[in-house]
């Protein structure tokens, strides 16, 4: 060693940054993050009772649209449930029965009270034909509430009805059957799982001298590290405050246009924080939830 060299070197350690020079820290911040591709969305269908799986539409692999049905369970017993509760809501017979008994104590009564202005009858039959209008007039009213409540019954059968049938919830993806048909499941027990690819979501954890450049809604170019895809753009969809205190790393997620579902879920890519894309680099129908931000002042 030198002379001199080991002293340079302690004083060194010792030298505030700034005389050092700002740009000396900031060029050894790596500005490309190394992260893998996820789902955007994943979906595990369950029934929410024990079911037996009359079937399953679609096959492990297939695409699937949002509200399409993929998974029958049996339904028989809850479909002759739902038929009788809307025979008992459609029917007027109870309300009908009802309103001719009150139409005829009316009539009673206008006779009665006729009657009894003539003395010709009593107050006893005049207070019996009050009492009765007044009973089948409740029961009139109980009957039209019985119906209303039939009603909500039948749609209550529906909707348990609609729990036998298990739809997407979102344009995707069926990735795995946990079961199959004929087998009988438990509650909440998964059967069909399914993922979005479009967007598709890029994990990365970054380190944390990226944080002051990196805000939800910007953009930045995302490359797979295999060639064989070409580079896209990202929009952060969140950049946590939290930050991992033993690998000094932050969570950043980005959404990354899949329309075409070229890109795969778990890929390798690389993230480049360096500088934020312009609007005008954005490939045709792609836009970000936030606007587009230069990098000065950050």
């Amino acid at each position: 060693m030198r002379p001199g060299l080991g002293l340079l070197t302690f004083l060194a350690m010792f030298v505030p940054r700034a005389v050092l020079g700002g740009d000396l820290a900031t060029s050894r911040t790596p500005s490309q993050v190394v992260g893998m591709t996820a789902p955007y969305e994943t979906a595990t269908l369950a029934s929410v009772q024990p079911a037996r799986i009359a079937q399953i539409k679609l096959p492990e692999g297939s695409p699937v649209r949002r509200g399409e049905l993929v998974v029958n369970l049996d339904e028989s017993v809850q479909a002759a449930r739902t038929e009788l509760a809307k025979a008992t809501s459609q029917t007027t017979l109870n309300m009908d029965h009802a309103r001719a008994k009150w139409e005829h104590a009316r009539r009673d009564l206008d006779r009665l009270m006729k009657l009894h202005g003539n003395e010709q009858a009593s107050s006893k039959e005049l207070s019996d034909a009050v009492a009765a209008e007044q009973i089948t007039r409740i029961e009139y009213d109980l009957a039209h509430f019985n119906q209303a409540q039939a009603l909500r019954a039948f749609e209550r059968e529906q909707a348990a009805l609609e729990e036998f049938r298990l739809r997407s919830p979102f344009d995707g993806y069926v990735a795995q059957h946990h079961k199959h048909v004929a087998e009988t499941v438990n509650e909440l027990e998964g059967i069909v799982t399914l993922v979005q690819f479009n967007p598709l979501k890029v994990i990365t954890d970054c380190p944390v001298e990226l944080a002051s450049r990196i805000h939800a809604g910007d953009r930045f170019w995302v490359r797979p590290a295999d060639s064989q895809w070409a580079a896209r753009v990202g929009t952060v969809i969140l950049a946590s405050r939290v930050v991992d205190a033993g690998s000094q790393t932050f969570k950043v997620k980005l959404a990354v246009d899949n329309a075409d579902a070229q890109w795969m879920s778990g890929m390798k890519v690389v993230v480049d924080f360096a500088s934020i894309v312009d609007e005008e680099w954005l490939p045709a129908g792609i836009s970000g939830p936030g606007p587009s931000r230069g990098t000065s002042g950050r």
